[in-house]
């Protein structure tokens, strides 16, 4: 087989490889190393593999993963999850729907300091379902908005997915961030109005108010988050700090907020425990994204691809449809980081070589990433609700995401019919 024809054969064997459940970055290192060695040879392909661990490991850039990740992991181990709930409770009132409209925008923030859309899901369903369910919420509103709700954050920063597509595209990590605030408030936004008229129409009889009263620290919690927020958000902004010195100065801050809210040992080895086990699933990924970028080298298929797509007649327009709908049927079964790390190496640079902006095809692609958390049969925010609401079935939770499934397509539209929704802030500040 020629370079190219072993490119292809090894590209399936990572198919077939994640199909079987074989762990993303040890699959793109097999595969990849594989294929080099193929093409190249054994022992080329083992000294790729020690310089893809030296640069990822050295690369000072990547500190900053595990420090953002251990900012959130310490953010929700204070509760902040519940607090932030409360206290939208209690702005959006105990109605049905203004109790979903609560979960929504509590997930926005948490979500934007944890960084994880897994996680977000799984905290705000155990923190809000109660309250949904004494206010008398539909269970297909509850359910859904919790499920959708996990995606919201993952735009706004500061993103551990919009991070890693920064470092991996080499972009800078603060243009990223400004590009995806206003799509990310835009998903909110539009989340909300789905959020309303689900309620409208699935929400029978009058009403009722939700029982019980937030407590009084719950506002404390939340406008410490929030200071939280903006302390490493302005300090970057402001160029007060870099995307690492910010990612310190998060840790730290969640620390001290951790510590007041009484988290004691226990609870801070629990958050550097989940720091170390998804930062290491993190680096394992990016080593075999480095890996299999060797093997995308040296098997020119990046410029077949390329070939292909121009060979197919496709427009610019079409080779964005077919990518997008790529990367809504891989949500169904990977979780959203794994999926950036494995396809922006081949999909990013179709795209910058059809004329697209690689800032704006990074909003659009990790927007298309957590739509696909939520599309069924089998997107993973549906199955994290699930196991907090063992109760509620999968079909009533398919019901549920169904509007906010239809507001993300419309905010997709959006964001291809108007780029300047995620360039017009980066080039406004930067002017």
């Amino acid at each position: 087989m020629g370079p190219q024809e072993t490119g292809l054969a090894f590209l399936a064997l990572l198919g077939v490889l994640l199909a079987l459940g074989c762990p993303v970055g040890v699959a793109m290192i097999a595969t990849g190393l594989g294929g080099f060695a193929a093409i190249i040879g054994p022992d080329p392909a083992l000294r790729i593999l020690e310089r893809a661990v030296l640069e990822t490991a050295g690369n000072p850039g990547f500190t900053v993963i595990p420090l953002f990740i251990l900012m959130g992991a310490l953010v929700a181990e204070a509760g902040i999850g519940r607090d932030l709930f409360l206290t939208a409770r209690r702005a959006m009132g105990g109605r049905p729907t203004g109790v979903a409209l609560a979960g929504l925008g509590a997930s926005t923030v948490f979500a934007a300091a944890s960084g994880s859309s897994l996680a977000t899901a799984s905290a705000m369903a155990k923190a809000a379902l109660p309250a949904m369910r004494a206010a008398g919420t539909d269970p297909r509103l509850a359910a859904g908005s919790l499920a959708a709700g996990g995606t919201l954050g993952i735009m706004i920063p500061p993103s551990i997915a919009l991070l890693l597509y920064a470092l991996v595209m080499e972009q800078s990590v603060t243009e990223m961030f400004l590009a995806g605030l206003i799509p990310g408030l835009l998903g909110a936004a539009l989340y909300a109005l789905a959020a309303i008229l689900a309620g409208r129409a699935w929400q029978a009889g009058a009403p009722r108010e939700a029982t019980g009263k937030p407590e009084a620290g719950a506002r404390w919690g939340t406008m410490a988050a929030l200071a939280l927020f903006l302390g490493v958000m302005g300090g970057l902004y402001g160029g007060l700090f870099t995307p690492t010195e910010a990612g310190g100065a998060g840790a730290a801050l969640a620390l001290v907020l951790a510590l007041a809210r009484g988290v004691r040992g226990a609870g801070v080895q629990r958050a550097m425990r989940e720091t170390l086990s998804l930062s290491a699933a993190l680096f394992v990924i990016l080593i075999g994204a480095e890996c299999f970028g060797y093997l995308l080298s040296v098997s020119r298929l990046a410029s077949a691809l390329e070939g292909w797509v121009e060979a197919a007649g496709l427009s610019p327009l079409g080779l964005i449809l077919a990518i997008l709908a790529f990367y809504l049927v891989l949500g169904c079964v990977m979780e959203s980081l794994a999926m950036i790390l494995l396809t922006v190496p081949i999909f990013a640079p179709l795209a910058v070589a059809a004329g697209f902006d690689p800032v704006w095809f990074g909003i659009l692609a990790v927007t298309a990433v957590e739509v696909g958390l939520i599309t069924p049969p089998v997107g993973m925010n549906l199955f994290v609700v699930r196991a907090a609401a063992p109760d509620i079935g999968l079909g009533t939770i398919w019901r549920g995401v169904a509007p906010f499934v239809l507001a993300d397509v419309a905010r997709l539209a959006l964001l291809i019919a108007l780029p300047g929704l995620a360039l017009w802030l980066p080039a406004a500040l930067a002017g």
